[in-house]
């Protein structure tokens, strides 16, 4: 058992590091072409797709996302935290969501920089290893004992720095996992798109079901705000140990792949030469002014999400009078997360395969893209609160399916955006050695939009006050 346990904390072996050493790593903009590569450097199939390296990196790609999804779910159980009358309060996803996703644009820009130093195996070691740290910490003690206890004016500070260091670990294993993923092949790479999704549905099932298990406990007060922040807490830290627990399965999935006996094949036939990588570095720009409706798309696309989710849905209550207990906020608010992620994850799985709603025109996709702004409006006439006056949609029904759309939307026009942006048969304007130039790009132009929308969520939450 404490040997197990030795050799997850460890580095990566000596025989790894033989292995790394031959490793060239990927530069920037290479890894969406490091699967073409792979399949020219072995045409007889030696490597082999297995259905335990699809779950190993389907499990490496759900902990990218694993700790941004458990953050937001922790939202509003850090604002019961601060007194009502702090100018905090209100505007505390807005900061939390913009210092994670503009920390993880920064770091990920440093991961890519850097990225010839360092093998894929060790950046995804070392940075899972800070956040297993940092989720055991969030565990206990820091959600049900210290955050309670901080001044306002201690409290705001830790919470943001906990919540980049978050970013740094995720910024760094993303760059690991699609490096090592990209080198394995396409279908890895669909394995871990598909974790990123499924964590999402996971995660604020999780939290679903806490929150209504700590509801109906009958040692937790149901009146009053105390007994719904004790909820509150105890889903905070189930969702944290669920972390935990997840990201020693990355380390574990992470030593089956490096123990896999076609390891060494993979990341010592992938070699690039620097010709190739001067060439692919003039063609980004080429590559923008082609792909900028599609680049502007993609990044509208999560500059509205990001403003209004989860900023003001966390502030929409129930429209019921008096509010029944599974209705309350400790529940009513969960309940909205996993709506939003199952249809984030319909969207962006299912509905690109139904050819009848599938373009590939950039000025359409444009146009869907700019068309859900209509969201932020829709989202205003519903039961935001602090509120004087009777929403204009005074239905919880209501609420949700709009919530729905907008998830469903995120995840089939966000795909849609990436699959055609670096697709030469989908897209015309785009050639064959220019598809990971494309695709590199476009993923840049996603984070970009992720950190604007953080930003936008400041002025969207002063429009609704």
């Amino acid at each position: 058992m404490l040997r197990a346990l030795r050799s997850l904390v460890a580095g990566p072996s000596e025989e790894s590091r033989v292995v790394n050493a031959e490793y060239e790593p990927l530069s920037a903009g290479e890894d969406a072409s490091a699967s073409s590569t792979h399949e020219r450097a072995n045409p007889k199939g030696e490597v082999r797709h297995e259905p335990k390296v699809y779950l190993a990196f389907w499990v490496l790609g759900a902990g990218v996302l694993m700790s941004w999804n458990a953050l937001i779910c922790t939202i509003p159980l850090l604002t019961t935290f601060f007194p009502s009358d702090s100018s905090v309060k209100s505007n505390l996803a807005s900061y939390i969501s913009s210092s994670y996703c503009f920390g993880n644009l920064f770091f990920l820009g440093l991961a890519q920089r850097n990225v010839g130093k360092t093998s894929p195996s060790k950046r995804i070691h070392w940075s899972l290893l800070l956040l297993l740290l940092t989720s055991l910490i969030l565990t206990f003690p820091l959600l049900p004992l210290i955050l309670p206890s901080l001044s306002p004016n201690a409290l705001f500070p830790v919470i943001i720095a906990t919540t980049v260091v978050l970013s740094i670990s995720t910024a760094y294993l993303q760059s690991g996992v699609f490096a090592l993923s990209s080198l394995w092949g396409s279908e890895e790479i669909l394995a871990v798109m598909s974790g990123q999704g499924g964590i999402a549905v996971l995660v604020s099932s999780v939290q679903l079901l806490l929150a209504i298990i700590a509801a109906g406990s009958k040692h937790i007060p149901v009146e009053g705000d105390n007994g719904e922040t004790k909820a509150s807490t105890l889903a905070g830290v189930g969702l944290w140990t669920l972390g935990s627990v997840g990201t020693i399965a990355c380390l574990i999935a992470h030593r089956f792949l490096m123990r896999h006996s076609q390891y060494s094949i993979i990341t010592t036939s992938n070699m690039n030469s620097g010709d190739d990588q001067e060439e692919k570095k003039g063609l980004t720009k080429k590559v923008f002014k082609k792909n900028l409706l599609l680049m502007i798309a993609v990044a509208w696309v999560f500059v509205v999400t990001l403003s209004i989710f989860p900023p003001v849905t966390t502030t929409i209550l129930s429209t019921h009078n008096p509010t029944p207990r599974l209705l309350q906020p400790d529940v009513f608010i969960p309940l909205h997360f996993l709506l939003f992620n199952i249809g984030d994850y319909c969207g962006r799985t299912y509905l690109p395969s139904i050819q009848a709603i599938f373009t590939t025109s950039p000025p359409r996709i444009l146009l869907l893209s700019l068309s859900r702004t209509l969201f932020i409006p829709l989202l205003f006439l519903c039961n935001t609160t602090p509120r004087t006056t009777t929403p204009v949609f005074d239905s919880d029904l209501i609420y949700l399916l709009i919530i729905l759309s907008l998830g469903m939307t995120n995840g089939y026009i966000g795909s849609m955006c990436m699959i055609v942006a670096s697709s030469p048969e989908l897209n015309k304007r785009i050639e064959d050695n220019e598809r990971d130039v494309a695709g590199t790009l476009a993923s840049f132009c996603l984070v970009a939009g992720l950190a604007g929308g953080s930003a936008a969520s400041f002025l969207v939450t002063y429009l609704i006050q």
